[in-house]
């Protein structure tokens, strides 16, 4: 066992992030850690790192835990540098030093050197060139760089190759593939899966998840579950148990109502006979009727607390009724017209960046209902390739949309609600037909506070993405050009979108690295690079089979 952990809990201020979780690592496992963002999976992976300790229970750990930290500034030397751990740093400095000595020609000189010839050795300083050629080459670095002028997303790489390249027994990654290609997410599962050390992967990349983990574990309001299997089969057990867990709430649901309702008419019974009326009787019958009202009231009485006391008995063994997630928009809006078969025609489209082209001679041609991925390495011109199309920027050739075609663009950070004020503005933008009940409705059904009225610019990190999909899903436009859309979305929030494009009646063109996302949804792929864009074979991986558990958001906007 490389780590346990026994009734932890974490609290920041008055808000429990994860409470009463119990986890074991075993040697040489890989699992999935899952759920929502902001669900506490990294405030787990630090807790399991031992850089925070918990409010409650105990931490067990046994060998060295490496944690993939996201956010770490670079000095100004090469990347070669920056990747190399600490310890062989300090131990080739120890090496140089001793090395230089060696001039001295004495006995204690020859007795450092050899001290610290092995402790270099030792640090795996003969070898570690070469072990970071390879780590670089397949996270696409070159070692000789300059690590302080590197992108955001060249950084978070180089941080992974950091702690590949540094000795340990549990790699805790938080987020591994972001800013990964998919030829560079491929490379690191190769590496995790040749790898004899212990991985704990939070992730939301479902195709890498499914590649390389064994057991897969699930924060959830702050509950962990783990189980069984890589994330697609770990969700089908899920689905399979929460299926049985509400069937069995709604079998306890129709008991207590029966057994309360039941209860409710002997207590009725018990205390209409505790009225009794002796003017209604006889006067030879008075003492009769008035022990039979007697008798009547202390039956229904003790059989009202009998039936009580089931109640309570019955709420004690109570099934939780199971958890549902709040995406779903469902709203009666009429569908939006199919518009022409001949969607976009390309020819000759040449786009130059700095006087040099990215992208020359593209010919396309899209069709309505086509769903198209546009797919390749960082920086091959897929985000180019849609602005183009859509007028955004400078290009030579022909750009030709079927006409009176609607459009719904999203980019890769969310900029189309830059400039929109408040909620009700973002999702006006998305179909200026709603009403202001529907746009309470929608406000409502997705768990957004404030209503219509509120600034878009309070929104959390979740909200905004939930936001996003809500505004998705009442689009009536033809077209959707979405850039990365699953950036900074969690699994859950991916699995809505996948069941939203899938049911999506028009036409999509689709950036992203989300090998998942594209195999289950789209009809063709364009693989952009080197210039150009070239159209593979697509490889479906279960399009028509919903997401595991189910999307949560479904398209009844129609």
């Amino acid at each position: 066992m490389l780590g346990q952990l026994k009734g932890v809990a974490r609290s920041f201020g008055d808000r429990v992030v994860v409470q009463d979780v119990d986890l074991e690592i075993r040697p040489g496992e890989r699992l999935a850690l899952v759920g929502e963002n902001g669900s506490g999976k990294t405030t787990l992976l630090r807790v399991l790192a031992g850089l925070d300790r918990p409010d409650e229970g105990t931490v067990t750990r046994t060998g060295r835990a490496a944690l993939l930290s996201q956010h770490t500034g670079m000095g100004t030397e090469t990347v070669l540098d920056a990747v190399t751990p600490e310890e062989l740093r300090a131990a080739r400095r120890t090496f140089e030093a001793a090395s230089a000595g060696l001039g001295e020609g004495t006995d204690a000189a020859f007795h450092a050197f050899a001290e610290a010839e092995e402790m270099f050795r030792v640090a795996g300083g003969y070898e570690f060139e070469a072990r970071a050629a390879a780590v670089l080459s397949g996270l696409g670095l070159e070692a000789g760089a300059n690590a302080a002028e590197l992108s955001g997303g060249q950084t978070q790489r180089v941080l992974l190759a950091r702690l590949l390249l540094s000795p340990a027994d549990l790699y805790l990654l938080d987020e591994p593939t972001n800013h990964l290609d998919a030829q560079g997410a491929a490379w690191l599962e190769g590496w995790i899966r040749a790898s004899p050390a212990a991985f704990v992967l939070a992730s939301h990349d479902r195709a890498f998840l499914d590649a390389v983990t064994g057991r897969t574990a699930e924060l959830e309001r702050g509950r962990l579950t783990v189980y069984p299997g890589a994330y697609t089969e770990a969700m089908e057990i899920k689905a399979t148990l929460r299926e049985a867990q509400a069937r069995d709430h709604a079998a306890y649901r129709r008991k207590r109502e029966a057994l309360a309702t039941e209860a409710a008419r002997r207590t009725s019974q018990a205390r209409s006979a505790s009225h009794y009326n002796s003017n209604r009787a006889s006067d030879g019958d008075k003492m009769l009727a008035k022990g039979k009202a007697q008798n009547a009231q202390n039956v229904n009485a003790a059989r009202a607390r009998s039936l009580q006391r089931a109640v309570e008995r019955l709420d004690a063994r109570a099934t939780e009724k199971p958890f549902e997630d709040r995406r779903s928009v469902r709203l009666d809006l009429p569908d939006a017209p199919p518009g022409p078969a001949e969607v976009l025609t390309v020819r000759d489209l040449t786009v130059c960046r700095d006087g040099q082209p990215v992208l020359a001679g593209v010919r396309l041609d899209v069709r309505r209902g086509d769903r198209i991925a546009l797919t390749g390495p960082n920086g091959g011109g897929k985000s180019t390739l849609l602005a183009a199309l859509l007028g955004q920027l400078p290009h030579a050739g022909e750009v030709r949309w079927g006409q009176g075609l609607s459009f719904y663009a999203a980019g890769q950070h969310g900029e189309e609600l830059a400039d929109l004020p408040t909620v009700g503005d973002a999702l006006l933008a998305a179909n200026p037909v709603l009403t202001p009940h529907q746009l309470h409705e929608v406000a409502a059904q997705v768990g957004l506070p404030g209503g219509p009225s509120f600034p878009v610019a309070g929104l959390s990190g979740g909200q905004r993405t939930r936001l996003s999909l809500a505004r998705l899903n009442v689009t009536r436009a033809q077209v959707l050009v979405l850039d990365e859309p699953t950036n900074h979305l969690d699994v859950r929030a991916i699995e809505a979108l996948e069941a939203l494009l899938l049911a999506f009646p028009g036409t999509v063109l689709l950036a992203s690295h989300d090998r998942a996302l594209v195999g289950r949804v789209a009809t063709r792929v364009w693989d952009v690079g080197a210039g150009g864009v070239r159209e593979k074979s697509v490889t479906p991986m279960n399009q028509q089979k919903p997401p595991p558990g189910g999307s949560g958001l479904g398209h009844s906007a129609q």
